[in-house]
């Protein structure tokens, strides 16, 4: 069926400040984000608005912002506006939730972006009568089914993020427990300049090479490793797998900026200040332009310095995060100044024992999320292809689950 028959095109609109002490109910990208739809009076919302009703399916149009997709709740007793980021879909014949998972899934998007346009600085867009011809697989049975079982998977999904996020907030709490916050200084730790601990003056930091040095067309498809920014995890971890490789002669030709076991590897440009400790297992690698790599000796472990990085921002040195939480600033004379309370190497041995075990559980964590998302992948783009028959399925074992289809 073509979304056309689905689409909401005479929605009505409403200027919500033109009664400004009436309460409303508000459907927005963030408020998307936030998790729940907003109660504003009609004074606190800025332009006119599309007019909701519960059951409605929301999908935003704007890029970077999709893949949002919403079931429209059942009123809380006002009138419920939705923002015109939204294409509104409204129908008796598609299960609600069945239509909110195929709009996000990996079929439909690949086909909604081809609708999507936009000149210059302005944000992209997705055509609405563009989307109106794109079509979805109706199982006249199964929907509700399908629609549960991706659900199903989905709060699994939900719950082994949530789960990871709770083990980080682990780290951070026993972090701050073992070690205080560095501004107060609670342990009364002797403060000390970052340089003191590197393995020596020459190598203790190094700026990845000028473009000149390492140019795109001396890139190539295999061979030694370049660590790029997206290397680095916004949660001090090593994201594989690299992207970027270049010859064996061209690694001994730039072999200053190699990186080895347990080098700190530092991004100071796009998101500043991202770190993560290096592990690779023996393998030669080097760092790309925008890197700096910090290597340290005996008395100060790798592992600490990122945790408190990571913990602690803002409150090292005279270091700055801005409003995104991010450095507003890292080089390699930053580093060198840094100063800190410095714990006894055997009290950091004990927390980087504690994050070895955590660690081990999170893996575990990391190992079920992509099973499931993979799992999930491939349950919605059978559905999207109208191929997923769950009408003689009873059971679904999902991650050592058993789940009912119906």
């Amino acid at each position: 069926m073509p979304l056309s028959e689905i689409m909401g095109t005479r929605l009505g609109s409403i200027d919500p400040s033109r009664y400004p002490d009436e309460t409303f109910e508000l459907y927005s990208i963030p408020s998307y984000d936030a998790g729940n739809s907003e109660v504003l009076l009609g004074s606190e919302i800025g332009s006119a608005k599309q007019i909701l009703n519960p059951g409605d399916v929301l999908i935003s149009k704007i890029v970077p912002h999709i893949r949002r997709t919403w079931v429209v709740s059942e009123s809380k007793g006002y009138r419920i506006l939705g923002s015109g980021e939204w294409i509104v879909f409204r129908n008796d014949c598609v299960d609600k939730n069945y239509l909110r998972l195929i709009l996000k899934s990996d079929p439909f998007h690949r086909e909604f972006m081809k609708t999507v346009s936009g000149i210059g600085g302005s944000l992209l867009r997705a055509r609405p009568s563009s989307v109106a011809s794109i079509k979805i697989p109706l199982p006249p049975l199964d929907q509700k089914r399908i629609a549960h079982l991706l659900g199903k998977v989905e709060g699994l999904i939900a719950q082994r993020k949530q789960h990871l996020q709770q083990l980080d907030a682990l780290l951070k709490s026993v972090f701050l427990e073992m070690f205080g916050d560095p501004i107060i200084n609670p342990k009364q730790f002797r403060i000390r300049r970052l340089s003191e601990f590197y393995v020596n003056p020459k190598e203790g930091t190094k700026c990845g090479p000028f473009g000149s040095a390492l140019k795109k067309d001396e890139v190539v498809d295999f061979g030694v490793p370049v660590w790029n920014m997206d290397n680095i995890g916004p949660s001090g971890q090593m994201i594989m797998p690299f992207r970027m490789w270049i010859t064996k002669e061209k690694y001994e030709e730039l072999s200053a900026y190699e990186v080895l076991d347990g080098d700190i590897v530092i991004s100071r440009a796009g998101t500043v200040g991202k770190m993560c400790v290096a592990r690779m297992n023996g393998s030669p690698a080097i760092i790309s332009t925008n890197l700096i790599r910090v290597r340290l000796g005996h008395e100060l472990l790798p592992l600490h310095f990122v945790s408190l990085m990571l913990y602690c921002k803002g409150r090292v040195g005279r270091l700055k995060t801005g409003a995104d939480g991010t450095f507003t600033h890292m080089n390699t004379g930053v580093l060198d100044s840094l100063e800190f309370p410095y714990p006894p190497i055997d009290l950091q041995n004990q927390f980087a024992a504690i994050v070895d075990k955590v660690e081990g559980i999170k893996s575990r964590y990391q190992q079920s999320l992509g099973d499931l998302e993979a799992l999930y992948g491939a349950l919605s783009q059978k559905a999207f292809a109208g191929e997923l028959d769950l009408s003689r399925v009873p059971f679904v074992t999902v991650d050592g689950q058993k789940l009912a289809t119906v």
